[in-house]
């Protein structure tokens, strides 16, 4: 199968920036935190669009990076959990976190208003506002650390990337948060599989097997957009999917040791256990097969109900052995011939992901890790295209799309592009009868 231009470039592309990240993770592996934040630089001005879970923990890392970075804005579309992160950080980092009220900001142009403040803007909200904010901080001369996935639709992709480009004609840095790219372990274990260590890859396959997310009740008076954007993983529109949301991370690690990004995939999927409208319109299983320009395939199974064997990791099979996601390398018999063993408990991959970030601004040393970022992401919203529609969905195909699943505006009363019907649930998606293209 013949892939596009687009794909082409990318995959050129993606080979050098991957052997950049991985050489740059592996520096990072030998120091310890104390280490970080050598640079020139006196004081770094981070900004926070995004003060959920993931946000919180974006700003935490990057604080405790450096003692010349300061938080000094945030930017919600809740005021609880703005305060919740606020509490949460300035307890921690004390005078590192300087944010008046009046650099607290809530709603969906609150970005705008944490961009002005900053040199270097963290954008963790749910994905769908990811190619909009990253635009606004690019036009505006700011470093970005962007969270996965990076758009929830095709749309989002070709912005994101047309947005890098202005990135990198501004010398801007932009980091992505797939940091199992960091992990110390993986990147000597794609090292040694590169290498020859389990022979040809013959199969890959992925697992994202978890339980069910929160679900938050609809309260009096509540709108639409204010109700889905409370529970925004359990709408297709504002996560993604599951492949996005939470097996990206695996399926990067893929594309990272395949050097290459899958250019076909079929799958399905369903609601087995999720019902009602508490669940929005969201699938609680997906199977995903996709193939590479070489024909192998990589098998990827998620699932998010609760009470059922959970497994997150990966497999990768070669004609001499196998490899999976504890970084352990196994001969055809089974028996283990090389596995990590210099594990760092006290810096994760997520540190070193965000301390890369904010070291490369503070010694002015250049990084962008969009072209993964998106190819990984892209890759993912093919898979659930596949899946919802019970398609062979190819790259060529996904690129030529312009449907866009988004609101055609960010406001509490927009109209939504799921709305409940008269018994209160929302139209779920059915292979055979759902266009994706």
């Amino acid at each position: 199968m013949r892939m596009s231009k687009d794909v082409n470039q990318g995959r050129r592309k993606f080979v050098k920036t991957s052997a950049a990240v991985a050489a740059g993770g592996t520096i990072l592996s030998s120091f310890p935190i104390t280490s970080f934040g050598v640079g020139t630089q006196s004081e770094l001005r981070v900004g926070l669009v995004g003060c959920g879970g993931r946000g919180t923990g974006a700003a935490s890392e990057a604080l405790k990076t450096s003692k010349s970075v300061k938080l000094v804005a945030l930017g919600e579309t809740f005021e609880d959990r703005l305060s919740g992160a606020y509490s949460q950080l300035k307890s921690t980092f004390g005078n590192q976190v300087e944010v008046p009220d009046s650099n607290k900001f809530i709603g969906f142009d609150a970005y705008q208003k944490v961009i002005e403040k900053c040199d270097v803007v963290i954008l963790a909200t749910p994905p769908p506002f990811r190619p909009q904010h990253f635009e606004a901080a690019v036009k505006a001369d700011k470093h970005v650390f962007i969270e996965k996935p990076l758009f929830v639709d095709i749309p989002g992709y070709h912005k994101v990337m047309e947005t890098n480009e202005l990135a990198k004609q501004k010398k801007l840095n932009v980091a992505v948060g797939l940091q199992l790219r960091f992990e110390t372990g993986y990147q000597q274990m794609v090292e040694k599989i590169n290498n020859g260590a389990i022979g040809d890859i013959t199969s890959l396959n992925v697992y994202y097997n978890v339980g069910a997310p929160k679900i938050h009740p609809r309260q009096p008076g509540q709108t639409e957009m204010n109700y889905q954007v409370r529970n925004w993983r359990y709408f297709t529109w504002l996560w993604g999917g599951q492949l996005a949301g939470q097996a990206i991370h695996q399926i990067d690690v893929i594309n990272w040791l395949m050097n290459d990004y899958p250019v076909t995939v079929n799958g399905l999927g369903g609601r087995q256990v999720f019902s009602g409208p508490n669940q929005g319109n969201t699938y609680d299983h997906h199977y995903a097969e996709f193939e590479y320009a070489n024909k192998i395939k990589l098998h990827v199974q998620c699932r998010n109900i609760d009470n059922n064997w959970n497994k997150n990791g990966f497999h990768i099979q070669g004609t001499t052995g196998y490899a999976d996601d504890k970084s352990r390398i196994y001969d055809p018999s089974g028996t283990i011939v090389w596995r990590y063993r210099d594990r760092d408990e006290t810096i994760g991959s997520s540190q070193r992901c965000q301390s890369n970030f904010i070291n490369s601004v503070l010694e002015n040393k250049p990084l962008n890790q969009v072209e993964y970022g998106a190819k990984s992401t892209l890759a993912t919203i093919m898979g659930r295209m596949a899946i919802h529609s019970g398609q062979v969905i190819t790259i060529d195909q996904a690129l030529a799309s312009t449907k866009s699943i988004l609101p055609k505006e960010f406001h509490w009363d927009a109209e939504m592009p799921d709305m409940p019907g008269a018994d209160g649930n929302y139209e779920i998606p059915m292979p055979g009868k759902t266009e994706v293209l």
